[in-house]
């Protein structure tokens, strides 16, 4: 008999692009995967593979007023009973959670089933959905190091797994690389939906870097609203670049660079590693729970980014560290073999081997 898992997951890239990965896998060996998120979640899958999904609401009740707080409640207790019921109806073996307030109502919905839930956190501080739902889960699944603010009593239930990337990633052959300054290529990742600040600092740094005797190509992801204007900018000071807001190749965009700037979202970051690509980390200082400074300082401890706050970046501070870094090519070579103590080959295994005392 073939036996089904129901996904869950909040409708960002950090939950969607791990989640996505896992349900292709088990899809793969003969599973029958299904997925609830809500509508931007819908955004990532629909049109790249055929998915049975549910679509339901969640909010957060934190940081409202009172109104807004007590809306967020009964959304959630809405989507409860929702939950419930697309349990009752598919009858899944096994629920697996990625985090993100949509995942919630279906992760706390199992426990009147007695489906088995497991979670997957890959941030280095736990998701607030995720640690509401520490007493009921069977196993949480980690990307990295165990979070900072992890409970002591749950720590049994811990597998470390490694964080979880598309195949194509995991099983992408890594070349050598020389660094050859008369091309030196810098990708700029922002985010599932971009970074504003990115269009408007880093122009002005891949100019300077040109008119001080270096050839740079810039591929460089942006959001809608700056795209013209970027393209406008490289075009009239004759830099090689390639603007994007979205792209299906990033797998190319990040082998063929020689060093990317990127926010912290712990999918994004762990593809550059996986790839060997060192990055310089900017972390969203508005991030839940500092979230993405932790998933940087992480890495950074391993001697495998820069980090360079929000508060410090500007053209100049950004144009010293880019310049320190071109002028020692051992400084990339350091990073790349530190990079390759920290590859995710064994996730998928490790992810089926932890769920099979439950499916």
């Amino acid at each position: 008999m073939t036996k089904k898992i129901i996904f869950c997951s909040g409708g960002t890239g950090g939950h969607m692009f791990p989640a996505i990965s896992l349900i292709k896998y088990f899809e793969n060996k003969g599973y029958e995967v299904i997925l609830v998120t809500d509508n931007r979640g819908s955004n990532f899958f629909k049109n790249n593979i055929q998915l049975k999904s549910y679509i339901i609401k969640a909010d957060s009740p934190l940081k409202k007023n009172f109104l807004k707080k007590i809306f967020s409640i009964l959304t959630i207790f809405i989507s409860v009973l929702k939950s419930a019921s697309i349990l009752k109806k598919e009858k899944p073996d096994l629920v697996i959670g990625f985090g993100g307030y949509v995942s919630f109502p279906v992760s706390f919905s199992s426990r009147f089933y007695k489906i088995p839930l497991v979670i997957y956190e890959n941030n280095s501080v736990l998701g607030r959905a995720n640690k509401t739902l520490l007493p009921i889960a069977k196993k949480i699944l980690l990307g990295n190091i165990i979070p900072t603010n992890f409970p002591e009593k749950y720590k049994s239930k811990i597998n470390q797994v490694g964080n979880i990337l598309r195949e194509e990633i995991i099983n992408y052959k890594v070349d050598k690389k020389s660094i050859i300054k008369s091309n030196f290529t810098i990708l700029v990742l922002g985010g599932s939906q971009g970074a504003e600040i990115f269009g408007k600092i880093i122009p002005e740094t891949i100019k300077m870097l040109k008119e001080n005797g270096n050839e740079v190509k810039i591929n460089q992801q942006c959001i809608k609203s700056q795209k013209d204007s970027l393209i406008e900018f490289y075009n009239l000071h004759n830099i090689k670049s390639n603007i994007f807001d979205f792209a299906n190749n990033v797998l190319d965009l990040i082998s063929s660079s020689d060093l990317a700037i990127s926010r912290c979202g712990s999918s994004t970051i762990s593809e550059l590693v996986q790839i060997q690509t060192p990055f310089i980390a900017v972390p969203y200082p508005h991030s839940m729970d500092n979230h993405q400074y932790l998933n940087a300082k992480y890495y950074h401890e391993k001697g495998c980014c820069w980090i360079l706050e929000q508060a410090n970046f500007n053209s100049k501070n950004l144009f010293n560290l880019i310049s320190n870094i071109m002028a020692d090519e051992d400084k990339l070579k350091n990073v790349r073999e530190r990079m390759k103590k920290n590859d995710s080959k064994e996730v998928y295994i490790k992810i089926e081997k932890a769920i099979k005392d439950f499916i």
